[in-house]
């Protein structure tokens, strides 16, 4: 398996639903209510849109990640199946799709930047990052510090096997023109930036160290039924019958995302391969679980999304089915479509 297709890509393509997916429910007509606590999957799915937190004030698209360079693929990185194989042979992203990955790819990068600077003022300094405090004896100061060189090497290896994944997919060029751009975006910025529950450094110590929110307690996408809408068949009856049929396997998949949410947040790195320990994280278990988490979190959020969306949709083929079997009969015109 190719570096690119390992590390960051989705297990499904998921599209992009802003340069960086806001730390709050959008302020707009498009915001989402979190759901009490006990709420039923059921209810998650069917979580309102009227509300929204007055106190939310994390922007939607941050300005340090405005013009997020884009990309084309290579054609022989595409024939290799870099960026996947399915059953017709290998994947060719589309538009969508390597916006995901370049954001993805982007917030990882920038994120370890800001983790090489703050282990390299610790090694420095000897002010521990985690705690903004110096270790208390010499013994504690020499172990602290050996322990950070080895985590800011691990940092560095990591940031070079990501950049070397966008080339892998997209050229020496595109990855040189990412690597400016988000060393220009990250130099001068703070050590401890706000992120969104989508981003894994909202769950790591040089981050935001936050702790993960309850899955009642997510909110689904709203662009979620767009990407589903593309693929669906025009013809009604067709139309309805898979529709049933994706609501049956998001339901399915959406009910494993959880188990498996809340399986990481529970027993931390225990629940994570070995591959994920070792490999993709260069074991740094907490980055392993940080990560991990943040993917879950983006694929439940799209998961709410489309069980939402595809509920919507039944209801109303079905409420249709009977009157278009008249019309049919009848010889009149198919009823309009949903506005």
């Amino acid at each position: 398996m190719s570096k690119l297709h390992q590390m960051t890509l989705w297990d499904e393509p998921v599209p992009p639903d802003s340069p960086r997916l806001p730390a709050c429910p959008p302020t707009s007509r498009t915001a989402s209510l979190p759901l009490a606590a006990g709420a039923s999957l059921d209810e998650a799915a069917e979580v309102g849109t009227d509300e929204i937190d007055s106190e939310c004030s994390i922007a939607e698209e941050p300005s340090e990640f405005a013009g997020l360079p884009s990309f084309k693929p290579l054609r022989s990185a595409i024939d290799a199946g870099i960026f996947g194989i399915t059953a017709t042979g290998p994947m060719e992203p589309d538009e969508h799709e390597i916006a995901a990955l370049v954001q993805e790819h982007s917030n990882e990068l920038a994120g370890l930047l800001i983790e090489i600077d703050a282990l390299t003022d610790a090694v420095r300094t000897g002010v521990d990052p985690r705690t903004g405090r110096m270790p208390r004896t010499p013994e504690a100061a020499e172990k602290a510090t050996t322990r950070w060189r080895q985590e800011l090497e691990q940092a560095k290896v990591s940031y070079a096997n990501m950049l070397a994944a966008v080339e892998e997919g997209f050229g020496l060029e595109a990855g040189r023109e990412l690597d400016h751009w988000i060393r220009s975006r990250v130099a001068g910025t703070p050590k401890r930036l706000p992120y969104d529950p989508g981003h894994p450094w909202h769950y790591y110590w040089a981050g935001d160290g936050a702790e993960p929110i309850a899955f009642v307690e997510i909110p689904p996408s709203e662009d979620a039924g767009r990407w589903l809408e593309r693929d669906l068949p025009k013809n009604p009856a067709k139309r309805l019958a898979r529709l049933r049929e994706l609501l049956t396997s998001e339901t399915e998949r959406l009910t494993e995302d959880r188990r498996r949410y809340e399986d990481i947040i529970a027993r931390g790195a225990e629940a994570l391969s070995q591959f994920d320990r070792e490999i993709a994280y260069g074991g740094n278990d907490e980055l392993a679980r940080a990560g991990t988490i943040a993917l879950k979190y983006n694929h439940i959020r799209m998961g709410l999304g489309r069980v939402r969306w595809l509920r919507q949709q039944l209801g109303y083929e079905e409420r249709w089915e009977p009157i278009r079997a008249k019309m049919n009969a009848a010889g009149d015109q198919e009823p309009p479509g949903q506005s």
